[in-house]
């Protein structure tokens, strides 16, 4: 689906629009390539598809990368002037034993999940210590305090691995204005989980995961310009509602479908200085995991 510009002028993506079939339903479209601008051209284009959550007072917006909060903050302020957004970081806890395997995640507010089948599988102690809600503080003082040499070896490397991680978040989200959301922001809320393109969707799905484990929200609403259309119809599938502008069969590295590639553009690069301080708001480059 490609949406017209807010302005009435033709969308400034293009590409070769595949016919409905192959298990699509019937008018449904996928284009297979699509190019725009920059973030906050693509930004605009997909607040005109959320336009069911203007004037919301429940609606919070969370951006998972840097690219992600530039189509953020252009949808937060097409959506309202009080809309809160969030810069909202989530990584997984690897298990060391298998690959690709996720032992859990932690957010950059603090927060994390233990996914408890995972964790007693390879011998880990899901004790109290383990139980919702669980924050890297907590896990840093069972690491660390009295009683810390009764965890095993699987344990210990559990919570060295949250220690490791958190360091890493706490040093990402404090490069954002704005302070990391506290739990009264999330339970209960509709959340708009936003980011720049979902190609494997490992980001999104960790996200969404983390987020209904540890806060409840009352929904939760994927919005990107790009989306790989076999992920979206996954997430559909699992009551996640996602918003997007081009849903292409392949889509390849994200960063191809943005005219100027990994580069920000001069638009782009204002708001990365409004919105971060440091390096991330200095480089000129959208780095993808």
């Amino acid at each position: 689906m490609v949406i017209p510009s807010t302005d009435g002028s033709a969308s400034q993506s293009r590409g070769r629009l595949l016919p409905s079939g192959n298990g699509r339903s019937p008018g449904e479209h996928v284009y297979e390539r699509a190019m725009f601008e920059d973030r906050v051209c693509a930004a605009q284009q997909l607040a005109t598809g959320l336009q069911e959550h203007v004037g919301d007072p429940d609606i919070v917006v969370l951006s998972l990368s840097r690219g992600g909060a530039v189509v953020a903050s252009a949808v937060a302020e097409r959506l309202g002037p009080n809309v809160p957004h969030f810069y909202y970081r989530v990584r997984p806890i690897p298990c060391t034993a298998i690959p690709r395997l996720s032992l859990g995640s932690v957010a950059g507010d603090g927060s994390v999940r233990i996914d408890n089948m995972v964790a007693k599988s390879m011998g880990i102690a899901c004790d109290e210590m383990m139980a919702p809600p669980l924050s890297t503080e907590a896990v840093s003082t069972a690491h660390n305090g009295p009683g810390s040499e009764g965890h095993n070896h699987a344990t210990a490397a559990l919570m060295q691995a949250i220690d490791d991680i958190d360091m890493q978040l706490q040093e990402e989200q404090g490069s954002f204005w704005r302070a990391p959301p506290c739990a009264s922001d999330l339970t209960d809320k509709t959340l708009l989980v936003v980011d720049d393109g979902m190609e494997a969707g490992d980001t999104v799905r960790e996200a969404i995961l983390h987020l209904r484990h540890c806060y409840q929200p009352r929904r939760i609403v994927v919005a990107v310009p790009v989306c790989l259309a076999d992920l979206r119809w996954q997430l559909r599938r699992h009551g996640v509602c996602v918003v997007d502008i081009v849903s292409p069969l392949c889509v390849g590295s994200i960063s191809r479908w943005y005219r100027r590639g990994v580069s920000a553009s001069e638009t782009e690069q204002t708001l990365l200085g409004s919105l971060f301080a440091g390096p991330a708001a200095a480089s000129g480059e959208f780095d993808y995991e």
